[in-house]
């Protein structure tokens, strides 16, 4: 029994020595660090150091927090210092070279915001650090950190803003990277309510105004009353004629700004949209559809007396001539037969009058003469030519005598001369 006792006690001692060195380094090392990307072979940086950087930079001392953030990684190997220094340097610079050296300011609270010391230009630039290269390095070394591709969607968005860095490239090749980097890491939950709104307005930029409505509203969404969304949004829908909607964002942008300045530029652009609504809405009655146009009979009939061309007059004898010549097929004239008597020149002619004798011919002459035997036997005009009474002999329509009898026609016609 001694013996089980001691072997108990031996293992128990064995046990504690074991465990005792892994409890004293896990109270060694830091609770609170950030080890997920530190570099191989070097200890993590505490959170707590990079929690008081971003203290200095609320109390507007800006310097203090790059010379922290530079004491714990001066290489720039650590992803999470990298990050936490690209903020600093994109937003809070006093002075810069093409984004690559910076200088920075401890400011007081009355002291002006570093983008009105940064358009004086005075301060000297006093620590190194080409962003863009710092990023790409290490995004090529740990690709599933999509922090880096927000840091890097941050970098264009503010090489777009101050034109201050990448000479060699066009701003619409800017914004292309810009939106292609901010994709990636919205893809992955690293966005915020300034992402998507820079990423909104790249798209706006390049003219995708239908692209650039999500992100503003995403944007929106995390930061509501954001003015500045309200005021570009209210432009994306005026280039797409949502006048409605435009007019909406933009008095929603005069509400929040809080300078007038500010609030001048939305009014100018709510005039803007109201004077187009007006005239959308004056313009709206012309080009409203037509009615349906009325049958061809009804414009026919519809159509103004003065359009249409009047039809010349008919006398009474040309209506006779007409309904004789439909009646009565055409006879050939024939010479008269000899011993057969002529109309007189004053006997008026009956039936279908000769040839020459119509109203139009009357008409050309001049004022037709009318005997009284005309009027007392018929009562209607006849033809101022005259009718020539033939001599004894035979004659033809060429005038040369003819010996031959005259041949009856086939049918009579109407209205023949009486013997």
């Amino acid at each position: 029994m001694n013996r089980s006792l001691l072997l108990s006690l031996l293992l128990l001692l064995c046990a504690g020595g074991l465990l005792r060195p892994a409890a004293a380094q896990a109270q060694t090392a830091p609770p609170d660090t950030l080890g997920a990307d530190a570099p191989a072979g070097r200890a993590p940086i505490p959170a707590a150091m990079l929690r008081q950087a971003r203290q200095l930079v609320l109390e507007r001392r800006y310097d203090s927090a790059w010379r922290l953030l530079a004491r714990l990684d001066p290489r720039n190997t650590d992803p999470n210092v990298v990050i936490e220094k690209a903020d600093l340097a994109l937003r809070y610079y006093t002075n810069t070279e093409q984004l690559r050296r910076f200088a920075f300011r401890d400011l007081k609270l009355l002291d002006l915001a570093p983008d009105s010391l940064r358009q004086l230009g005075h301060d000297s630039l006093r620590y190194r650090f080409a962003v863009r290269q710092v990023l790409e390095r290490l995004q090529r070394r740990y690709p599933d950190n999509y922090r880096l591709a927000r840091a890097l969607g941050d970098y264009y968005y503010t090489v777009q803003q101050c034109d201050c860095a990448e000479d060699g490239l066009g701003e619409d090749e800017v914004f292309l990277r810009t939106i292609t980097e901010y994709q990636e890491a919205h893809a992955h939950g690293q966005g915020d309510y300034l992402s998507y709104f820079a990423l909104g307005y790249a798209y706006q930029r390049l003219g995708r105004f239908q692209a650039s409505l999500a992100p503003f509203e995403r944007s929106l969404a995390l930061r509501p009353h954001n003015p500045i969304v309200h005021l570009n949004m209210a432009f994306v829908l005026l280039e797409l004629r949502e006048l409605e909607k435009a007019r909406d964002q933009a008095r929603l942008a005069q509400q929040y700004f809080p300078d007038a300045h500010r609030k001048d530029d939305a009014g100018f652009l709510l005039k803007e949209i109201e004077e187009r609504i007006r005239q959308t809405k004056s313009a709206a009655p012309a080009e409203a559809p037509l009615p349906a146009a009325p049958a061809a009979a009804d414009t026919t009939r519809a159509a103004p007396p003065a359009e249409a061309v009047p039809a010349p007059p008919i006398e009474p004898d040309e209506v006779e001539d007409e309904a004789a010549q439909q009646e009565a097929p055409p006879v050939e004239p024939q010479p008269a037969a000899p011993g057969k008597s002529q109309p007189s020149k004053g006997e008026p002619a009956k039936g279908k009058p000769g040839k020459g004798e119509g109203p139009k011919k009357a008409a050309a002459a001049g004022k037709p003469k009318t005997s009284k035997a005309d009027a007392k036997t018929s009562g209607e005009p006849t033809s101022a030519a005259k009718v020539e009474k033939p001599e004894s002999g035979t004659t033809t329509t060429s005038g040369k005598q003819s010996n031959q009898p005259k041949k009856k026609p086939a049918q009579p016609v109407k209205g023949a001369v009486k013997k």
